[in-house]
């Protein structure tokens, strides 16, 4: 069974839109749906509580991940985006790379649901990488991906570190370092682009890039979550 972990706060426009089109494409496997919420102060829970099992958290996507995994009864671990759109056959997809090809774990291409092409030209043109035929071997993944991964290897890494960003950036690495991992290129993931289009795109891309490369120089996630505000 694939239990599918969605944190959410403050999401009352995107969680049940959402939750509706997992269960239109998620009905041929076995699943359940565990929405962990860190203390919303709309309809988030009213919402989504008619659709998933609801656990309240502490607010913190590290937090109320972990949380979401501790719950979940199922073999793999999905953790997705409240505003993400799980396309038909993505769960078949999981399923054949955990139980036929043997990976432990892995994430997902994306596209977003408007502005994919200026979205992903000026992330390209920004990390200067012109040439995007060996995508597939980037197994380094962001909450936007999808992560996903057998339960036992979550548990061997101790789930997600307790920082307040780039948790899932450290997940996957550590994953990636100690587990086969793979990125599932088709069918993609539709994300939202309501960052890019409140805070400007070039804005929105270059703010991750820099947050990036400065957790990877060491700098704390404590003082670049104050770089990174939540946009609803």
């Amino acid at each position: 069974m694939i239990s599918i972990i969605i944190p959410t706060l403050n999401e009352e426009t995107t969680i049940q839109p959402t939750l509706e089109n997992i269960e239109l494409h998620a009905q041929k496997v076995q699943h359940e749906i565990i929405v962990v919420d860190g203390g919303s102060l709309d309809e988030t829970v009213n919402n989504a509580k008619n659709f998933a099992i609801v656990v309240k958290s502490d607010k913190g996507k590290s937090i109320q991940l972990n949380k979401g995994a501790k719950k979940a009864k199922g073999d793999i671990l999905f953790f997705v985006q409240a505003g993400a759109r799980i396309p038909g056959g993505a769960l078949e997809a999981i399923e054949v790379k955990i139980y036929s090809e043997g990976y432990d774990g892995g994430g997902f291409s994306n596209v977003f649901s408007e502005h994919n092409k200026k979205i992903k030209t000026i992330g390209r043109i920004l990390n200067f990488r012109i040439i995007t035929n060996d995508h597939h071997k980037n197994l380094v993944f962001f909450g936007d991906n999808g992560i996903f991964c057998k339960r036992e290897v979550f548990e061997k890494l101790g789930g997600f570190k307790l920082i307040p960003i780039m948790e899932d950036y450290d997940f996957s690495k550590r994953m990636r370092d100690q587990f086969r991992t793979v990125r599932i290129l088709d069918p993609k993931l539709i994300m939202s682009p309501r960052r890019f289009i409140k805070n400007g795109f070039i804005k929105t891309r270059l703010q991750w890039i820099i947050i990036r490369r400065l957790y990877q120089l060491g700098v704390s996630p404590y003082f670049l979550i104050k770089l990174y505000k939540d946009v609803r």
